[in-house]
């Protein structure tokens, strides 16, 4: 009788207890809200040239800090304040807002065929006193130049080395004829370093190869297999299952990215160079358009206009 008479004693301290907890709960919750309301959101607007013409509006909070921007757009918006801009190219800028809609045409793709830089139409655009009509075409431009810059190919298929020797690379499953990496790589090849950096995934591959141009010249430290009973010496390597490579040097002037058949406008998943030129679209777009707009992939030039820039026309200077 007695141990029972304990419990339930105990039992109503300890409903006692936490009963004063569970009710003042809730209004310490509440005071507290009401003590420190949140923080409103407030979008960070990135810098822009003070120009009347342009318009002032910027897409969200895509960047924030001056690196994050520099690193987006490639480029530094101080450097570009400060370009100077030759007169002629400015002249074909001053033609995207022409009445005439043929020079607007021509002088677009006058300048997607332009041998400049990227950064002289974004300094154009960082300085301002442009017309909506100009700003969009030349949006426009950029667009085309970014995602349809030529892009180097070594043509092969590849896959991570894997764990059957302890040196990571990329190994070569397949060379692709017409290409560089026929004549220069074999199946079995282990890339271990592009111009004398290290590369370990296909990604690491893709990002070096892709960044260049057709034509570009490349070097590559390779492991290559050769026999088991291959005798040691200089730049032979065993592994453990009787692996054995030699070390070879090749370099070779790269190819071309549009002899792999790959379509640019195709999903970017597995190609970081697709996807660093997307957010760099992006970017351009955040910091001198003024709307929300997905990145679209124009269509290439040829298909747009013909074989090459359209005719001029005969009004044109």
């Amino acid at each position: 009788m007695v141990p029972t008479l304990r419990i339930s004693a105990l039992s109503f301290v300890l409903v006692l207890i936490a009963g004063p907890i569970t009710t003042t709960l809730p209004t310490a919750t509440a005071q507290d809200a009401k003590a420190k309301p949140p923080a409103p959101r407030v979008p960070v607007e990135l810098p822009r040239a003070g120009v009347l013409k342009q318009e002032r509006s910027v897409r969200g909070p895509l960047l924030d800090g001056g690196e994050a921007i520099r690193l987006a757009l490639g480029a530094d918006p101080d450097a570009l304040r400060n370009f100077a801009v030759p007169t002629w190219v400015r002249a074909v800028v001053a033609r995207l807002g022409d009445d005439d809609f043929a020079q607007r045409e021509y002088a677009s793709a006058e300048l997607r065929e332009m041998s400049i830089t990227n950064d002289v139409l974004m300094a154009v655009l960082e300085q301002g006193g442009l017309e909506e009509e100009q700003r969009n075409r030349l949006l426009r431009v950029l667009r085309w130049r970014v995602l349809y810059r030529p892009r180097g190919a070594v043509g092969i298929r590849m896959e991570p080395s894997g764990t059957a020797i302890s040196v990571r690379g990329v190994l070569v499953t397949e060379v692709i004829s017409g290409l560089p990496a026929e004549r220069v790589l074999r199946v079995g090849d282990v890339i271990l370093e592009i111009d004398g950096q290290r590369i370990t995934t296909s990604a690491d591959l893709i990002g070096r190869v892709q960044r260049l141009q057709p034509g570009d010249p490349i070097r590559m430290a390779v492991i290559r297999p050769v026999p088991a009973d291959t005798p040691d010496g200089p730049g032979i390597l065993r592994f453990e299952g009787d692996r054995v490579f030699e070390e070879v040097d090749v370099e070779f002037p790269l190819g071309s990215y549009d002899k792999l058949g790959n379509d640019p406008s195709a999903s970017a998943a597995g190609n970081p160079e697709t996807m660093r030129r997307r957010g760099r679209v992006e970017a351009i777009w955040a910091r001198w358009g003024s709307s929300p707009r997905s990145v679209g992939i124009p269509k290439p030039l040829d298909a747009d206009l013909g074989v090459g820039p359209p005719e001029r026309p005969s009004s044109a200077p």
